[in-house]
């Protein structure tokens, strides 16, 4: 997998579906509690919609759960019942069948397919929960007369739940009668059919009801509402799980709420302790009662004031999220640059968050192609870092490292229909979850992906490059028109500028293909950018040429060789043309005429091209081509007489002397070489340190890296940044 960043701290990985949902939230947040306490990262895996069906375009997103996979993962957590689809169970089963070596906990419902040696399952008890809650209902109340409704009789989980209640009735001496126990399927219709039987009088209304979840509850008093039976009044309702939005519904629910925060809590430290090896005695944590209306207990007002803060929180953004162009804006972007800049723009929409990553698979606009193993990432906030990196699907650290602090991280699927782009990972700081408002989110990102996916694909295949007077329609720069009447806008009396072009896929039949040929142009518009900055302009003149007007700095060597620099690291391109594909040329504004000006910066191009096709005519250019595409892909690597025989065959002398010959440099100053370009690059477009640049260019000496620095370039590390701001 190529160099990899080593991760700074141990990595947590919990397995969801609809993360969003209140059940796994809650035990989410216990698990992210207890990693924080201790210093762990966490990554929770989910996919978005977790339908109950087997259409390939809906199980699209479960490839997400492919990157439990990663050798990073020192402990997984499984979130069991919120795995509804069959077809889903079996392939996380097949994954866990090989994570063999790492502590695995299973957390709620037991499932067959996951009970494995290495897999360890725990619960809260429903038995014990039924049980207290049975016991307010005869202790607080003096009830006698209950009955109880749970789900489908084959459902381990339902005849938990009725033995809790038998216990809870003959603990006090009132005898259990199977009539009082009626079996419904876990959804409101139970409990309205239930409730008309009762109304019909087919069944005799008892003193109370216990329903086995709120939603039968929910559907119950709903419906008694409606018949004229009045709670609490003519019979006492009370539920279970505490669901929420116990304000829609009259009167307010008495619920028992089973305590998942903790049960999260237990999970994390259970395989925590494996790990220390040491050990750690689990007991189903005990749940809490929610009083409602639904019972004359009354409202706990400080309990349910927090209901009603979080619903009018989400109702906010829920309605921030109805009335914004954000959709709009995301299918109108040209460019990848524009689409992250409007992701940036209404980051305030997702609520709490401390950061997110957008992360593309290096080929995500490719449906014919295999994904590849790397993404392309980048923040999407305004505070932090906007530079793109890339990481192997694998390589979390990549990601995680850029952080001092554990953190909580959600990686969720973007996908369209049956592509898979990559994934959006949201970072929470405190231990904090995501709700179902973020999911809009997600599939605004994959529909507007989609469209600039398909814009691109019609570009070039209809060779529509002039629907815009000024802009290229490919890379939402400026075409040869917007670049002469930007040019005829400056001062060229009072100010200095230079011309600056580059001439991209030189000598290269392939880049006249379409395969490969928008990303790599992508890439390359994208290192112009970089090169560029806000305040110069730049431009894609013709099919393979683009122009930058540089104001201020005018050493023509200084830019010529930072651009080619900058274009060095950026690999989509060098990978699918080569590092001879390009060359550029900087020439001084002294000429008012923009014709002659490009044509004279055109004639030094074409000097430098007709210069590397003598050079490919070399002996040996190949097998050279490929030591020093080595070298500057790895500039950190130390290049001595034994590595050199592993690249070359023969002797380490006579790959000097071929080696120079080809390139006009020796191989040793052209490692040097290979290290300014990376220092130059990281000087240019990221904020990283002395120390760290050096280190990214393989000194260990950070003093030594700026000697070198200064003899190979002629300015320091921090004059040459200066400069190129």
């Amino acid at each position: 997998m190529g160099n990899l960043i080593k991760k700074k701290r141990m990595i947590f990985g919990v397995v969801a579906a609809e993360a969003n949902s209140i059940e796994q939230r809650q035990i989410i947040k216990g698990i992210a509690r207890f990693d924080q306490c201790v210093g762990i990262d966490t990554i929770i895996f989910s996919n978005n919609y977790n339908p109950n069906v087997k259409e390939k375009e809906l199980f699209c997103e479960n490839r997400i759960y492919d990157l439990i996979m990663s050798e990073e993962i020192d402990a997984l957590i499984i979130i069991s019942e919120s795995f509804v689809n069959e077809d889903l169970r079996k392939g996380i089963a097949d994954l866990l069948s090989r994570k063999t070596t790492i502590p695995i906990v299973v957390v709620g419902t037991y499932l067959a397919e996951l009970d494995m040696p290495q897999c360890t399952f725990i619960n809260t008890s429903d038995e014990n929960d039924i049980e207290d809650l049975t016991d307010h209902l005869v202790e607080k109340h003096g009830f006698t007369e209950i009955d109880i409704i749970t789900g489908y009789d084959f459902i381990e989980a339902s005849n938990l739940r009725v033995n809790g209640y038998r216990k809870s009735l003959e603990k006090h001496g009132i005898e259990y009668d199977e009539k009082r126990v009626h079996y419904g399927n876990f959804w409101m219709n139970s409990g309205e059919e239930l409730a008309e039987r009762y109304h019909s009088g087919e069944l005799p209304l008892p003193q109370a009801i216990v329903c086995a979840n709120d939603y039968m509850a929910y559907g119950l008093i709903d419906k008694f509402d409606e018949l004229g039976i009045k709670v609490p009044d003519d019979v006492t309702v009370v539920g279970y799980e505490f669901v929420g939005d116990r304000f829609m519904h009259s009167p307010l629910l008495t619920t028992y709420k089973r305590n998942r925060e903790t049960i999260g809590e237990d999970a994390a430290n259970l395989v925590y302790s494996r790990i220390k090896k040491r050990e750690f005695l689990f007991a189903p944590p005990k749940g809490e009662m929610i009083c409602g209306t639904s019972c004359t207990c009354g409202v706990n007002r400080v309990q349910y004031k927090d209901e009603l803060k979080t619903a009018r929180s989400k109702k906010e953004y829920d309605n921030w999220n109805l009335f914004n162009p954000l959709d709009q804006k995301l299918t109108e972007c040209r460019t990848l640059g524009e689409f992250t800049d409007i992701c940036s723009e209404y980051h305030w929409q997702v609520r709490g968050i401390q950061s997110f990553y957008l992360c593309l698979y290096k080929n995500w606009y490719d449906t014919d192609a295999e994904l590849s193993e790397i993404l392309s990432c980048q923040s999407m906030v305004k505070w932090e870092d906007r530079t793109p990196f890339d990481m192997h699907k694998f390589n979390f650290a990549a990601l995680l490292s850029k952080n001092y602090e554990p953190a909580v991280y959600y990686f969720n699927p973007l996908f369209f229909n049956d592509r898979l782009f990559g994934h959006l990972v949201l970072k929470y700081h405190d231990p904090d979850t995501y709700d179902d408002i973020y999911r809009n989110w997600l599939k605004s990102m994959s529909n507007g992906l989609e469209f600039l996916r398909m814009k691109n694909d019609i570009q070039y295949l209809t060779q529509c490059q002039n629907l815009s007077d000024m802009r290229d329609t490919l890379t939402g720069m400026y075409n040869e028109t917007g670049m002469r009447k930007a040019y005829h806008t400056l001062d060229l009396d009072d100010k200095e500028y230079a011309v600056v072009m580059l001439r991209i896929g030189i000598s290269n039949a392939g880049f006249y293909e379409l395969n490969g040929k928008i990303p790599a142009v992508m890439d390359a518009a994208e290192a112009i950018n970089q090169f560029c900055g806000s305040n110069d302009i730049c431009g894609r003149v013709n099919d393979n040429t683009f122009a930058c007007i540089i104001q201020g700095e005018t050493d023509t060597e200084l830019l010529e060789n930072r651009l080619i620099s900058i274009m060095l690291q950026h690999t989509v391109y060098i990978d699918q043309y080569g590092l001879d594909s390009f060359v550029c040329a900087a020439i001084k504004c002294k000429e008012k005429s923009y014709t002659k000006l490009t044509a004279a910066c055109t004639d030094i191009l074409a000097e430098r091209q007709r210069e590397k096709m003598e050079m490919r005519m070399r002996p040996h250019y190949e097998d050279m081509l490929s030591i020093r595409s080595y070298i500057y892909s790895n500039p950190q690597d130390s290049f001595e007489s034994e590595k050199l025989r592993k690249l070359y065959p023969y002797s380490a002398g006579h790959l000097r002397e071929v080696y120079k010959k080809c390139f006009g440099v020796s191989i040793h100053k052209d490692c040097i070489n290979a290290r300014m370009a990376k220092a130059t690059y990281c000087l240019t477009v990221t904020p990283l340190s002395m120390a760290e640049i050096a280190e990214q260019c393989g000194y260990v000496d950070s003093k030594y890296f700026l000697r070198q620095f200064l003899a190979t370039v002629g300015v320091t590390p921090n004059q040459y940044r200066n400069m190129a701001k």
